[in-house]
């Protein structure tokens, strides 16, 4: 499965129900593919339509809006993907799994991008645990969820551009001592229990020359 793939979610029909709109919930919260035990032909059409994969059905997890995102951040950090069961009765989803979907949508409208596009990095931090962005590596990601007044990641050759929470963008100081990067943290804007930050390092498209005609 594409390594992209972060969350999936794993339809468990029962009944009636609309292959489009449930769908639509996957893409909507960020997840990129889904799977299902029925209906594959009308499955298929939405994740066309939604530009969505249709994986093979496999074994979910059932997860609670209390330990998903623990659970999803844990599966990223060992390069997993986490596939998640979502029961459907009849078209309807229940109480308390809407309450686990708009958990991760929550947690995903901020993060997904970074989430669904990371990989283990070599790096490592005093706290939290770092990955980078597969398809542009000059991108880290620090994962956090116990915040510290500062925190200290080695492994990096060169001092970075910029360094920000991905929530909101709230640029961070930071220095360079010994070849290791010191970060100041200061609070999120947001009460997220994992948060993330970016490391911005030095990119091929900075090396451009500036001209002028």
């Amino acid at each position: 499965m594409n390594p992209d793939f972060a969350i999936v979610l794993n339809f468990k029909l029962n009944g009636q129900a609309d292959a489009d709109t449930l769908v639509k919930i996957a893409r909507n919260i960020g997840a990129r593919a889904v799977m299902s035990n029925g209906k594959n032909d009308l499955f298929k059409m939405a994740c066309e339509k939604y530009t969505i994969f249709l994986a093979n059905k496999q074994d979910g997890l059932d997860l609670t809006s209390e330990n998903v995102i623990d659970t999803m951040v844990d599966n990223r950090k060992n390069g997993k993907s986490t596939i998640i069961n979502v029961p459907v009765n009849n078209g309807q989803i229940n109480e308390n799994t809407q309450a686990l979907l708009n958990t991760i949508n929550s947690w995903m409208h901020m993060f997904g991008h970074a989430f669904n596009e990371s990989q283990p990095s070599e790096l490592t931090s005093s706290d939290g645990f770092i990955l980078e962005n597969r398809h542009a590596t000059y991108q880290k990601y620090i994962f956090l969820n116990n915040l510290s007044d500062q925190i200290i990641v080695e492994g990096l050759s060169e001092e970075p551009n910029r360094i920000e929470w991905i929530d909101h963008r709230t640029e961070l100081d930071f220095r360079m001592e010994d070849g290791k990067l010191i970060i100041d943290l200061v609070q999120p804007d947001d009460n997220f229990d994992w948060q993330v930050l970016r490391i911005q390092a030095h990119r091929p498209e900075d090396d451009i020359i500036h001209t002028e005609f």
